[in-house]
C-alpha cells in the first residue's frame, strides 16, 4: 500500500485530517465497495499516525455509514444503497426502513402462551392468551436483526388469522398492520440484550443494539400488536424526516 504520511498536522486535529483523507479515498473509489480496508497496524503505519488516532477516524467513518466493522475480520467499505426517502415518521416496518443491508430471508416461529402480568402490561389490556411471533431477518445467510411480537388472542380472532399458516402471519405483521393502523407508538431505546433476545440465531454484529418498541393501534385504546425490534447499531441507521 502507498504511504500517506500525515505527520506535521496539528495534533488535536489529526484524527479529523485522517478522517478527511480516508473519506476522500473511499468516496473517490480508491477502496472499492465491499472491499476490506488494510489492517489497523498497516493502515496506521502507511498514514504515519498512531492506532489511537486511526481508531478515532474509523469511528467517525462508521458513524457516517462509510465503513462497518466485522469482529475478527476487519473494517469493510459499505456498499452504496439508494437513499430511502421515507423514515420512521411514516407508518411502515422499521426493520426494513432502518437496516443498511438488504433483507433476503425472514425466519418465523409462532406459539401460544397463557397471558401474564407482563403481557397484560405490554398490551395495556387483560387477555387470556397471547400469540408470540419471533422473526429473524437475514442477509446472505447471516442474521442481521430480530423482532419479538406479542399479539393478544383477540387480534387473531378479529382478523381471522390462521396460526398454522406462517406466510399469513408474516404478511400481517410485515405489511398489513401498517395499512390498518390508526396510530403507532414507537419508543427508541438502546440495548445490550439483542443476542440474548434473539435466542438460537445470534445477530451478526457487536453487542450494541437500537431497541424499537413498537405498539400498533387500530382506532380503539387496546393495541393489536406490540413488538420489540432489535437492530444492531453498526448495521442500521435510524432516520426521521422532520418537516414544518
Amino acid at each position: 500500500m502507498n504511504s500517506f504520511n500525515l505527520i506535521g498536522k496539528p495534533k488535536e486535529l489529526r484524527y479529523v485530517t485522517v478522517y478527511n483523507k480516508l473519506f476522500k479515498m473511499i468516496t473517490e473509489g480508491f477502496f472499492p465497495e465491499d472491499s476490506r480496508l488494510p489492517s489497523e497496524p498497516e493502515l496506521a503505519k502507511s498514514l504515519g499516525i498512531s492506532r489511537t488516532t486511526l481508531r478515532q477516524a474509523l469511528a467517525l467513518l462508521q458513524d457516517d455509514g462509510l465503513i462497518k466493522n466485522i469482529r475478527g475480520k476487519g473494517n469493510f467499505i459499505v456498499k452504496s444503497t439508494p437513499n430511502k426517502n421515507v423514515g420512521l415518521e411514516k407508518m411502515t416496518h422499521p426493520v426494513h426502513k432502518c437496516m443498511n443491508d438488504d433483507i433476503d430471508d425472514i425466519e418465523i416461529k409462532t406459539h401460544i402462551e397463557p397471558s401474564n402480568e407482563y403481557f397484560n402490561k405490554l398490551l395495556e389490556t387483560k387477555t387470556v392468551a397471547v400469540v408470540i411471533v419471533d422473526r429473524w431477518y437475514k442477509s446472505q445467510g447471516n442474521t442481521i436483526a430480530y423482532s419479538f411480537s406479542v399479539l393478544p388472542i383477540e387480534t387473531i380472532s378479529k382478523y381471522n388469522l390462521d396460526l398454522n399458516d406462517s406466510n399469513t402471519i408474516l404478511e400481517f405483521l410485515e405489511t398489513h398492520i401498517y395499512s390498518i393502523a390508526s396510530n403507532i407508538m414507537l419508543e427508541i431505546k438502546f440495548s445490550a440484550a439483542g443476542n440474548f433476545a434473539a435466542k438460537s440465531h445470534p445477530i451478526l454484529s457487536d453487542h450494541e443494539f437500537s431497541l424499537l418498541q413498537e405498539t400498533v393501534f387500530e382506532n380503539d385504546s387496546s393495541p393489536i400488536v406490540s413488538t420489540k425490534h432489535y437492530l444492531p447499531i453498526k448495521l442500521s441507521s435510524l432516520k426521521i424526516n422532520i418537516t414544518r
